[in-house]
């Protein structure tokens, strides 16, 4: 099969390459076959097809994506006693 992109694709697609979130360009855009194909074959919002949170994560569309989360240590607050 052969896909041909238009101009905005191909610029877009090469951006994605050019800061490491995908590479090489097949990665990219075998991610982004994915993405589309999890989006259409899903017409409920991912959120409403699980049950616990385990199932959330194992279908998220950001699954495979290597996005790392973080957040500051939670420090408390200060109360007056």
């Amino acid at each position: 099969m052969t896909i041909t992109l238009n101009e905005e694709q191909a610029r877009l697609l090469s951006e994605v390459v050019k800061t490491g979130a995908a590479s090489p360009t097949e990665d990219a855009g075998y991610r982004a076959v994915r993405a589309l194909h999890s989006s259409a074959t899903s017409s409920r919002p991912v959120y409403t097809q699980v049950d616990n949170l385990a199932d959330l994560f194992a279908k998220s569309p950001f699954r495979g994506l290597d996005i790392e989360f973080e957040r500051d240590q939670d420090t408390g607050r200060d109360i007056a006693l």
